[in-house]
């Protein structure tokens, strides 16, 4: 088939000390030109590593050990390492996971993109490759002025599109998007989808889509493969698969994703909270306390001007009864400034943060190495969370011993093992290896299990399952939700992902540019949004139902529209309240 892909029997093998790992095992595919061909599995189902051997990016000790990868009449397998280099891009183009991770930060925008260009074209005029880099732009709806300026001057959204307009300034004849927008928020990912769905289409290049989200499958893919231990175990078309699986997995799958309807919750049987303790005596301090407290970046010398990344807050949440508190909203809406206040690693312009009744900022000694400990942080980027020089079992230890919990060799391997086996790792397969060996899902599982080894008194947790497939995504949030239910442990739940903030959270706080838009109760705030913002985030969510409607350019045009009216009101609605979490709005 002209400009199609052929992949027949491929097989990629991994040793290890303890054997051979068959991360694709014999599997077959083919797709179309012009059409598009979806991806599924859990982390370690051999999805990510089918791209790369498709772009012959299969890092040693792990190679291809058999079949074929025919574009047209060549075969990708057979090509020399000088071959393939020059296929990339030019015939078949890659958009990586972690866009914050794939661009130089030291070269211009515009400089990343001519790269490739002269790389397979040889040097070019000056201002032929300005043309060239300003349509790549204007393709994936970026102003010329974006090649420019360099990858920290960008949001999320805008460096995902760079890595899309990256791929397809050659016009390649096939795309292949690796989760491309896994830590984005549903809003900006609606744009991101649209964007590279109308690249695709002008091109007319085949599109293989990675990824864990089954709502963006069901909402963009003509196809549907679904893979389970490096084999597939069932394809069809996209409405075929979802109206009747076939595949007990597959049916898993599905079944797996949240919805904000009334129905059974995504995470199973769930445990009935502890019950309060009795205050005795005077009351206790609260746990954490915002008094006043905002943060403005980039203010002059005499305090001017500035972002007002996060507004005036006040609120308090109660050392007697856990909570989990979920502050929900697009990317730059202020929720990781409020995560990196509350961990005491960032300073707030105004106002006082207190953990049990002491202020943070005036924490030493062994009463900052206390709350170093009470309060832990599980990140957002699970890429840039570990030492690359560490091996697993090193990193879990370092915290075991830094607080005391654990100094014998026995003790902190025992502890180890428990940490792992409750965040759905085998800690045979995963102690001993070196981060970078694990994949996305694997890495950001070893940062809750690292937290929770630590029986901290509160988790922030800063978009902890956005790089996670949608079954693993309940194991680890059901593992919160029980360190909150039996141990009393309050979790901060930052997230762009309402659904799951629907079925875990006791509140849910919608920031909107640093300012609170709505409060309450998740089936307050998500079951039956009031205010337009909060309408906003819910209808930008991809459903898994092919036939309800999603995305369009209408769509994408509608939401930059409803966006400007918002920004212009600065309304908080306030629609319920809970015992042990006092939100005050009149700060």
């Amino acid at each position: 088939m002209a400009g199609g892909l052929v992949v027949s029997d491929l097989a990629v093998h991994f040793p290890t000390e303890r054997g051979v790992v068959r991360a694709v095992d014999g599997i077959s595919f083919d797709v179309e030109r012009g059409t598009r061909l979806g991806f599924v599995g859990e982390s370690g189902s051999g999805k990510t590593t089918t791209a790369l051997a498709i772009m012959r990016m299969i890092k040693a000790p792990g190679r291809i050990v058999a079949g074929s990868i025919r574009l047209d009449d060549a075969d990708l397998v057979q090509m020399s390492d000088a071959e393939v280099r020059a296929i990339r891009l030019r015939r078949i183009a890659y958009i990586p996971q972690g866009a914050m991770n794939s661009l130089n930060p030291v070269l211009p925008i515009g400089r990343q993109i001519a790269d490739g260009v002269i790389d397979h074209l040889g040097p070019q005029r000056d201002a032929d490759l300005k043309a060239l880099v300003a349509e790549s732009l204007d393709r994936v709806g970026l102003a010329p002025t974006v090649a420019a300026m360099f990858p920290h001057e960008l949001s999320g959204g805008m460096k995902q599109r760079v890595c899309i307009a990256i791929g397809i300034v050659l016009k390649p004849d096939v795309i292949v998007a690796d989760e491309p927008t896994s830590a984005l928020d549903v809003i900006t990912q609606r744009r991101v989808m649209d964007t590279l769905g109308r690249v695709q289409e002008a091109i007319g290049a085949s599109l293989i889509l990675i990824g864990h989200d089954m709502g963006l499958m069901a909402q963009f893919v003509d196809e549907l493969v679904v893979m389970k231990d490096g084999r597939i175990v069932e394809r069809g078309a996209i409405r075929g698969v979802f109206q009747a699986p076939e595949h007990a997995y597959t049916k898993m799958l599905i079944s797996s994703v949240p919805d904000i309807t009334e129905g059974r919750s995504f995470l199973g049987t769930i445990p009935t909270p502890a019950e309060p303790k009795p205050a005795t005596g005077a009351a206790p301090s609260p746990l954490v306390a915002f008094r006043n407290v905002s943060k403005v970046y980039g203010r002059d010398f005499f305090g001017r001007g500035g972002v007002h990344a996060l507004r005036p807050l006040s609120f308090e949440l109660d050392a007697g009864r856990s909570a989990i508190v979920s502050v929900v909203g697009q990317s730059g809406s202020g929720k990781t400034t409020l995560a990196n206040i509350l961990l005491g690693i960032t300073r707030p312009t105004t106002g006082d943060v207190r953990f049990e009744g002491k202020s943070v900022a005036g924490l030493r000694g062994t009463a900052a190495l206390a709350f170093r400990r009470g309060v832990q942080a599980i990140f957002q980027d699970p890429y840039g969370a570990f030492n690359p020089f560490y091996k697993v079992d090193h990193t879990l230890a370092l915290p075991l011993r830094r607080f005391g919990i654990a100094t014998s060799r026995r003790d902190i391997y025992v502890c180890m093992e428990h940490a792992c086996d409750a965040v759905g790792l085998d800690p045979h397969l995963i102690l001993g290896r070196y981060t970078h060996e694990l994949s996305g899902g694997q890495r950001q599982r070893l940062q809750v299990a690292r937290a929770l080894m630590l029986n901290p008194k509160l988790i922030v947790a800063d978009e902890p399952v956005s790089m996670v497939d949608a079954s693993l995504r309940a194991t680890i949030l059901k593992s919160l939700y029980d360190l909150k239910a039996r141990h009393g442990i309050s979790i901060a739940y930052i997230t762009h992902d309402l659904a799951t903030a629907y079925h875990v959270s006791d509140y849910v706080i919608v920031l909107h540019h640093g300012h609170v838009a709505e409060a309450g109760t998740p089936r307050d705030v998500i079951g039956n949004p009031q205010h337009p913002y909060t309408q906003l985030l819910i209808d930008s969510i991809p459903w898994p139902d092919p036939d309800r409607h999603w995305g369009s350019r209408q769509s994408v045009e509608d939401d930059q529209r409803r966006l400007e009216e918002i920004a212009a009101s600065h309304q908080t609605i306030v629609r319920s309240r809970i015992p042990g979490f006092d939100l005050d709005t009149a700060a």
